[in-house]
């Protein structure tokens, strides 16, 4: 009887995997990425309630509440899900936390490398690693995986299918190229926010239309956590 049970428990857990497999595509990622973006874009602007009394920004883009650490945060925990199905919650949590952790090091990482900047520091932190990540967010992202794997991830799983209807698939493509402008546009102009902090006169037609249009006030209230190294 134990063995049958078990037996039974592994074919279902393998299923469940093939299902969440199986809806791994680009429309199903893209709203993944889409909806993760705008959920941590309200979680940081909560947070910032909580802790000052105050809504603040936390977009990553001129264009809209996307915070993209989080959507690419969603595709990764949900990748993962699949591969974590049926394991032990100590072991979904150990690696939910080690993900999270890796993605904000690169993240942090990759901003200060090609933009000069960081928009996060946990150097105040106990057990920080260069104020990129510490022991708290990782713990946080390890109980955060292992909460959306619970209570989230099965929902989206019987969701997504739907990305694959007509509707849906012709508002993927307009949304992909709308993020993609805005995130090109948000580079260039982070790019050239941070060249006037030499003072440096715009050398072409496009930066001075950044200038223009993107000055360091707009800049400061859109991308008000970020600071210049």
């Amino acid at each position: 009887m134990g063995i049958c049970l078990a037996k039974r428990k592994r074919v279902e857990r393998a299923d469940v995997t093939d299902a969440v497999r199986a809806k791994l595509n680009y429309s199903s990622l893209f709203w993944l990425f889409l909806g993760g973006s705008v959920c941590g874009f309200v979680l940081e602007g909560l947070w910032s309630v909580l802790r000052l009394g105050v809504w603040e920004d936390h977009s990553a883009t001129l264009w809209g509440p996307f915070c993209i650490i989080y959507g690419f945060g969603a595709v990764a925990m949900y990748s993962a899900y699949a591969v974590l199905q049926g394991q032990a919650y100590r072991v979904q949590f150990a690696a939910y936390a080690l993900l999270g952790s890796l993605l904000e090091f690169v993240g942090s990482w990759l901003q200060e490398r090609v933009f000069g900047t960081v928009s996060w520091d946990y150097s105040g932190h106990f057990l920080n690693v260069g104020g990129r990540i510490s022991l708290q967010m990782t713990l946080i992202w390890g109980a955060l995986g292992v909460l959306f794997a619970r209570f989230v991830f099965p929902h989206l799983t019987r969701a997504l299918p739907y990305a694959k209807r007509p509707p849906l698939r012709i508002l993927c493509v307009f949304l992909s190229v709308f993020m993609a402008l805005n995130l090109t546009v948000t580079a260039a102009a982070i790019l050239r926010w941070r060249e006037r902090q030499s003072d440096a006169s715009p050398s072409n037609a496009v930066e001075a239309f950044l200038d223009a249009t993107c000055d360091d006030d707009r800049m400061q209230s859109v991308f008000s956590n970020m600071q210049f190294r």
